[in-house]
């Protein structure tokens, strides 16, 4: 019998209260996660302004609330969103690893950002 489980699909999101702007935060994220963040040019998360990181098959997009006549949410809220997704193509079957724990821990160690996990 295996005494571990094989991830598969890795995938988080975390809730960031806007008290530095957008771009100080996309700093600080890369700081204390050790990554870079590039600008979103591809649309990717059309009206969200984003940035995007990518490391160890995962990628890392911090979304900011859309300008106000592009916000089609039920509830506008101001806060910025981690959004992490696998973008590795694993064939094994595995089991969903959430990393929200892991990541808000290591940003609660290193940064003074004000970070809720959101329960999906």
């Amino acid at each position: 019998m295996d005494l571990y489980q094989k991830g598969s699909n890795f995938t988080g999101c975390l809730s960031i209260r806007p008290t530095l702007s957008f771009e100080a935060t996309v700093a600080v994220l890369g700081e204390a996660l050790g990554i870079s963040f590039c600008h979103d040019q591809g649309g990717k998360y059309e009206e969200y302004p984003a940035y995007l990181a990518f490391a160890l098959g995962l990628e890392l997009a911090l979304l900011a609330p859309p300008l106000p006549e592009f916000d089609t949410r039920d509830v506008p809220d101001d806060c910025f969103q981690l959004i992490i997704g696998s973008l590795a193509h694993v064939k094994d079957v595995g089991v969903n690893v959430d990393l929200s724990a892991l990541i808000k821990a290591q940003l609660a160690a290193c940064t003074d950002l004000v970070i809720e996990q959101i329960d999906s």
